[in-house]
């Protein structure tokens, strides 16, 4: 195992563009709306095309990477979401926007979890979960700084220029992960593989839908539920989302080390309860109008419930070593399920009851997860 941890960087930055690329796009609709003569709310189609790819690609990607290499797949990865890129920037009309997004999703369907299971392979068993969580962390500060930034030029340069750039940063990022993974090509032999049954891992996929549907479920709808409750200015609305952007880089962080050294899948039980924790308590904050109150338990919300992402995924990689990719594959799915069936379930709680409905909503999710977490340390071996 190489000493030179370069490839941790590589890894990095990759996620980050990645996450770059799909996080600009929200706050790109009101340009692209006067630029294509479109009213903004028909284009959050780009953002849900992206989704739903992403979401059927990743098991697919995954296991044609077992097949022709975990390495192989994720240069194929890079190239097409900067050629989508290129696409985007120089399309015209709507038809030809969802295309290159439906491209984009494809494409990172083909990176983020290959480098999570070369991530896992790389590390060292008792560093997996802080390896996973420093590269899982691209994608929190591209939420944090990437989005942003890429609003700011667009100011001056227009959002195609934007586009135009994350493709000429991903194709030179190609040559260099290339060098980075040059070991990481074969493919997975059959008998290995078929050692390995899928079924056994449902309980990792069924605790990620659980923690997605928890956590989306209130984070979704709390922009929506202060406007209207708060009468919070955008100013204020910023400030105290990126207070729970910077609890989730940190609690991602901390997570994996804490994972590292009590064992994985204590953290994921751990992050669980600590939920149910933070929700009970932002139910009895939330109906004081007290924005700073507010925003230091939406930091301690995401503090204690981002380190359950690398946790999970360290697990999972200790349990299928041959079939890592088609896991994570998995894993990176069901994130996207659990997002939408907690946004969806929230939406339509916030409609009846308010916030306060779709905060009992995510406490019931976390617990069941809770539950279902239990049957995940006869199979992770601490």
């Amino acid at each position: 195992m190489t000493m030179n941890r370069s490839w941790l960087l590589v890894g990095w930055v990759t996620i980050f563009l990645v996450g770059t690329d799909l996080f600009v796009v929200a706050s790109f609709l009101p340009a692209i709306s006067q630029d294509l003569h479109h009213p903004a709310s028909s284009l959050t189609m780009l953002i849900s095309i992206f989704s739903i790819v992403y979401a059927i690609a990743c098991p697919i990607q995954a296991r044609i990477a077992e097949r022709f290499g975990v390495g192989n797949m994720l240069l194929f990865g890079i190239l097409t979401l900067g050629l989508a890129n290129f696409y985007t920037a120089v399309a015209h009309n709507l038809n030809n926007l969802l295309l290159s997004r439906a491209l984009a999703g494809l494409a990172a369907a083909s990176i983020s979890p290959m480098i999570y299971v070369l991530t896992a392979n790389r590390a060292r068993p008792e560093e997996r979960a802080g390896k996973l969580a420093l590269i899982n962390s691209g994608l929190i500060i591209a939420l944090i700084l990437g989005a942003p930034l890429g609003l700011a030029l667009s100011v001056h340069a227009g959002w195609r220029s934007v586009f135009t750039l994350l493709a000429v940063a991903l194709l030179l990022m190609w040559p260099v992960n290339k060098m980075t993974w040059h070991n990481e090509v074969g493919s997975t032999t059959r008998s290995k593989a078929s050692a390995e049954h899928l079924t056994t891992g449902w309980m990792f996929f069924l605790c990620m839908i659980c923690w997605a549907a928890s956590v989306y479920a209130t984070y979704t709808l709390l922009s929506s539920a202060m406007s209207n409750e708060y009468h919070v200015s955008e100013n204020n609305m910023a400030l105290v989302l990126t207070s729970y952007g910077i609890g989730a880089a940190l609690g991602g962080i901390l997570g994996g080390k804490l994972a590292d050294r009590f064992g994985a899948s204590s953290i994921v039980r751990l992050a669980f309860c600590l939920m149910i924790v933070s929700l009970l308590l932002m139910m009895a904050i939330y109906p004081t109008h007290q924005l700073g109150w507010l925003s230091f338990n939406l930091f301690l919300f995401a503090l204690v419930a981002y380190g359950f992402f690398p946790a999970l995924q360290a697990c999972a990689a200790q349990v299928f070593v041959a079939r890592r990719s088609t896991v994570m594959g998995l894993l990176s799915s069901c994130l996207y399920v659990g997002i939408t069936l907690g946004s969806a379930a929230g939406g339509k709680l916030f409609s009846v009851g308010g916030m306060t409905l779709v905060q009992c909503y995510s406490i019931a999710i976390a617990v069941l997860g809770l539950i279902l977490s239990m049957f995940i340390h006869g199979k992770c071996r601490e």
